[in-house]
């Protein structure tokens, strides 16, 4: 699966996710480049700056149906 695959079906399942988030799961060093793509897709993505420090970060989430996550959570992760 590729990492824009993988990124979008995190966001899809909730998980709000930072830069260092997906180094570590998915191995991508260019999360904002794969954010770009997802919303030229169609996605609608939202993200926030996180400020720690003198530290700056962006976070990304998509708006889930609560009850797809009931769904997801029942069935195993079938859409």
């Amino acid at each position: 699966m590729s990492q824009s695959k993988e990124i979008l079906a995190a966001l899809k399942h909730g998980d709000r996710l930072t830069p260092l988030d997906a180094l570590t799961r998915f191995q991508c060093m260019r999360l904002a480049s794969r954010i770009s793509d997802l919303k030229h897709e169609g996605n609608t993505i939202h993200s926030k700056t996180i400020k720690n420090g003198k530290k700056r970060y962006s976070e990304y989430w998509m708006e889930v149906d609560p009850t797809m996550n009931l769904f997801k959570s029942n069935y195993g992760g079938l859409q």
